[in-house]
């Protein structure tokens, strides 16, 4: 009687692992193939992308630019944020406000980038980062006179794509900006319909000194007590659609803004590292410098947006009951040979 009860508890065990295995097969394929449906070929399942899509209005002048995008769901608003863009004496300057659905849509978190001026400086420090106190100021470039902002819409692997080309009247800073209301691939650069990508450009820069280096201040307002916290791992590795970001993530309350960039830049059709001056919070402002390889074209890729405002994949789910069963099985096992020695 006793081998006939190991007997069956053994094909108990036997039956119910295989199921638990079985169903993790079944479960992590769909995941897996739902990534497979890329029509437009851009690395984004197309049906996420629907999820996702966000209508996009412009308004332009001269030196200001207004990114109104907002998501509906079943008809309905749901949340809206707004990227305007200014040129000023005060630099170039990203300023983010967003709103959510309720009675009276209110601003839930306001805040700005700017990138105000280049420093040409000596690295005395030999450590690839600027520090006013510690490194040799060689010269400082304002930039505070623009050109017009040019803006038009291109189509850039099978998406719209709006586009707006910055550039001081001397022509050494520019700063070409794309947004889209679906994700695009712009120069091999996923581009999140949450998000803003910023092609900064340094150009033919009159360096004064024959070992100095250049850095691109770039500063952080808000009139909302925000928490500023830097980010090895932006939202955009996390899911995949991208590889050696740093991001400043600006939090208020539930909600999360971000400037990240990439950790590489082109100096002179070379990629070469980019070294970023830790956060500096200030009583006066709060800022940070990009800090650049010495180069007469400097190409360099950041982005300002929202965080946390696409929709979950689906099938996230799906993977963490495949998972659980695989961690469950070991745990059964040891269950069932723990009463085969009663």
């Amino acid at each position: 009687m006793k081998a006939q009860n190991v007997k069956t508890q053994k094909l108990v065990l036997g039956g119910f692992l295989a199921l638990l295995v079985i169903s993790s097969f079944i479960y992590m394929p769909i995941y897996a193939e739902s990534h497979d449906n890329d029509e437009d070929d851009d690395g984004i399942d197309d049906q996420y992308e629907d999820e996702n899509e966000r209508q996009v209005e412009i308004v332009v002048s001269a030196n200001e630019a207004i990114i109104e995008s907002s998501f509906e769901s079943n008809g309905e608003f749901e949340n809206e944020f707004d990227v305007t863009i200014k040129t000023s004496s005060e630099g170039l300057e990203f300023e983010l406000e967003f709103e959510e659905d309720n009675e009276t849509v209110e601003v839930e978190i306001e805040f700005e980038v700017l990138f105000t001026e280049i420093v040409e400086y000596r690295d005395l420090v030999a450590d690839g980062l600027y520090v006013d106190s510690d490194d040799e100021t060689i010269q400082v470039l304002k930039l505070d006179d623009f050109k017009p902002i040019v803006y038009t819409v291109e189509t850039i692997n099978n998406e719209t794509v709006h586009v707006f080309n910055v550039e001081t009247a001397d022509g050494v800073f520019s700063a070409t900006l794309y947004a889209s209301g679906k994700f695009a691939n712009i120069n091999d650069v996923i581009v999140a319909p949450t998000q803003v990508k910023v092609d900064v450009g340094i150009h033919n820069f009159n360096y004064t000194e024959d070992d100095s280096v250049l850095a691109l201040k770039v500063k952080f307002e808000s009139e909302s007590e925000v928490d500023y916290e830097e980010d090895d791992e932006t939202e955009d590795e996390l899911q995949g659609r991208s590889d050696d970001e740093y991001a400043i993530d600006i939090n208020l309350g539930d909600y999360s803004g971000f400037f990240s960039w990439i950790e590489t830049a082109m100096i002179d059709g070379v990629e070469q590292e980019v070294k970023v001056t830790p956060l500096d919070i200030g009583d006066e402002e709060t800022k940070l410098y990009l800090n650049y390889p010495r180069g007469n074209e400097i190409i360099h890729d950041p982005k300002v947006g929202m965080a946390d405002l696409l929709s979950r994949l689906g099938n996230t789910n799906m993977v963490f009951i495949a998972a659980a069963a695989l961690l469950a099985i070991p745990g059964l096992a040891l269950l069932f040979r723990k009463r085969n020695r009663k």
